[in-house]
């Protein structure tokens, strides 16, 4: 049965760049600022665009001052079926795993990007063994970003409510069952 060790959870969120074209504003910074003014739930956000940015931010997360507070690392990117985009370089979650080895410990790792979660059960295990992650979610489909936001928003809001991912897990399928379904969400914990 995997515990959290806290019930508050903030974030610690890395974001790729959506499109090419810099008048562009999106941006899922609004979904953490609503989180953190309506329920306290605090963040630190920082955009990545290079593997080299992703893996520098990666290991300055995962200190002991940030990663004891900031129990869910949230990356929000373009993806497809076990990886990440950072601009046209992908990373695959064994990269990343090579990236965080041991250093995701009591974390949830939530993948807001399409299709990443589209592997194996297997695959991700392993992930959550080489990273040490107390649990990993995201999308097994292509997601718009509006309701995967505000999914995701659903999603760590329950996150403060229990330490036992189980209870976490259940209470998503209670209360947002359908969702879940229509977005191919998944929740895979130790």
């Amino acid at each position: 049965m995997a515990l959290a060790k806290a019930y508050d959870k903030h974030i610690c969120c890395l974001e790729g760049d959506w499109t090419s074209d810099l008048s562009v504003k999106q941006s899922i910074r609004s979904a953490l600022d609503f989180l953190e003014v309506n329920s306290n739930i605090k963040y630190i956000h920082k955009n990545c665009a290079t593997r080299e940015q992703l893996s520098h931010y990666l290991k300055k997360y995962t200190l002991r001052k940030y990663a004891v507070k900031y129990s869910i690392c949230y990356l929000a990117f373009h993806g497809d079926p076990n990886l990440i985009y950072l601009g046209k370089e992908k990373v695959t979650l064994e990269e990343l795993a090579e990236i965080a080895r041991g250093k995701f410990s009591n974390m949830i790792i939530h993948f807001g990007s399409c299709s990443t979660l589209k592997i194996d059960k297997s695959r991700i295990i392993k992930f959550l063994e080489a990273t040490n992650a107390l649990a990993v979610s995201g999308y097994t489909s292509d997601v718009a970003f509006l309701p995967s936001s505000i999914f995701d928003m659903l999603f760590f809001e329950m996150c403060q409510q229990y330490k036992n991912t189980k209870w976490i897990d259940k209470n998503m399928n209670k209360y947002y069952g359908n969702l879940i379904q229509q977005l191919g969400f998944r929740f895979i914990y130790r």
